[in-house]
C-alpha cells in the first residue's frame, strides 16, 4: 500500500485519530455497552502511560473495547491481548476480526427484517424473541450477528444473561435502529488484526502479561447499593470475594507491569486499594441506566494505578 509497516497486533492505518483514507471511519467501539468508558476517556487518558511503543497493552475485561480502540489510537502498543469471560462476546470479536465478510451478509437480514417497511411493534417483537430465543451455535459468524442485533435493539445496549447463559434483556423502544454500519466494523476489524482474542476469567489472565506490558482492567463494579447492580453480564455474578482476589492480582503483577483499574466508590473498592504502591483518582461518570430519572447524573468514579500519575 506504499505506506510504512507498523507494530503488528495493533496498529494500522488508523493512526492519531483518523484514517490515512480520509473518508474512512476511525475504529470505534462499535457495541452499545452499559458502563462503557467512552465518555471517560478525556479523564483516563492523562492516567495513563505517555507511549507504549515497544511494550504490550493486556485488558481482561474487554467489554465493548472502548478504551482498546483508544489506547491503540494515541499510545501505539507494540502487541493487544483482549479478554473476556464472556465466550459469545469473544466470539463476536473474532468473527469480526477473522471473518467479517460472513458476519456482514447476516447482520444485514436482521437489520432489514428487524427494520422492514410497515412492520408492527408486534412483528417487530415477534422477530427480537425469535432471535433472542433460538441462539445458533456458538463460535460461528451467526452467533456473532445475532449478539450485534441484540446489542442494537435491547434495552439501552444492556447485555445481561440468566443462569443458564441464555440472553434475557426485553426489547428496546427504537423507531428505526441501525444495525448494521459497515464502516465502523471495517475499521474495527482492521484494527484487531493479529490481536490475540481469548475467553478467559481474570484469574487466568497473568498467563497472557508479559513483564513491561500496560495492563487496564474494567471489571464489573462493586454496586454502591442494593439496588444499582447492573453488572452481571457473563453467567456468574462478580462477588467481594472476586474483587478481592483481583486486588491481590494486582498486587502480585505490580513489580513488572504497569496497570490501571476502573472501579465504583463503593466502601468495599476504597478500602481494597487503600494500599502502599497505589495511587487512587476519581472521575465523573454519567449514569445512563436508572429507573429513578432523579437518580440519574454525574456520580464519582474510581481509576487506580500502580505508578504516580500528573492526572
Amino acid at each position: 500500500m506504499g505506506i510504512n509497516p507498523l507494530p503488528a497486533g495493533c496498529l494500522n492505518e488508523y493512526q492519531h485519530g483518523m484514517s490515512l483514507r480520509s473518508r474512512e471511519p476511525v475504529a470505534t467501539p462499535f457495541l452499545k455497552w452499559a458502563g462503557g468508558k467512552t465518555q471517560l476517556l478525556p479523564q483516563l487518558r492523562p492516567l495513563m502511560p505517555r507511549s507504549l511503543e515497544g511494550r504490550g497493552y493486556v485488558e481482561p475485561f474487554m467489554g465493548a473495547g472502548s478504551v482498546f480502540f483508544d489506547v491503540v489510537r494515541t499510545l501505539r502498543p507494540a502487541r493487544c491481548t483482549l479478554l473476556d469471560a464472556n465466550p459469545n462476546l469473544v466470539n463476536l470479536f473474532v468473527q469480526i476480526r477473522d471473518h467479517l465478510d460472513a458476519v456482514l451478509p447476516i447482520l444485514s437480514e436482521h437489520e432489514g427484517r428487524h427494520n422492514a417497511p410497515g412492520i408492527t411493534v408486534d412483528e417487530r417483537k415477534g422477530y427480537y424473541y425469535a432471535v433472542r430465543g433460538a441462539p445458533p451455535p456458538g463460535g460461528t459468524p451467526e452467533a456473532a450477528a445475532r449478539f450485534v442485533y441484540l446489542n442494537k435493539t435491547c434495552f439501552n445496549g444492556l447485555h445481561r444473561e440468566n443462569s443458564k447463559g441464555g440472553f434475557n434483556v426485553p426489547m428496546g423502544s427504537y423507531a428505526r435502529p441501525t444495525i448494521l454500519d459497515r464502516g465502523l466494523l471495517a475499521a474495527a476489524s482492521e484494527v484487531l488484526q493479529g490481536v490475540t482474542i481469548e475467553t478467559s476469567s481474570f484469574q487466568d489472565c497473568e498467563r497472557y502479561i508479559r513483564d513491561g506490558d500496560f495492563v487496564y482492567l474494567d471489571p464489573p463494579y462493586e454496586p454502591l447499593s442494593t439496588t444499582s447492580s447492573f453488572n452481571a453480564y457473563a453467567r456468574d455474578g462478580f462477588s467481594a470475594a472476586d474483587q478481592t482476589a483481583l486486588r491481590d492480582l494486582l498486587e502480585r503483577i505490580s513489580p513488572r507491569v504497569q496497570w490501571m483499574l476502573s472501579n465504583s466508590t463503593a466502601d468495599l473498592i476504597e478500602a481494597l486499594y487503600e494500599r502502599p504502591g497505589m495511587y487512587k483518582h476519581h472521575v465523573l461518570a454519567s449514569r445512563s441506566i436508572n429507573s429513578v430519572s432523579a437518580g440519574r447524573g454525574k456520580i464519582r468514579e474510581l481509576a487506580v494505578t500502580n505508578y504516580p500519575t500528573t492526572g
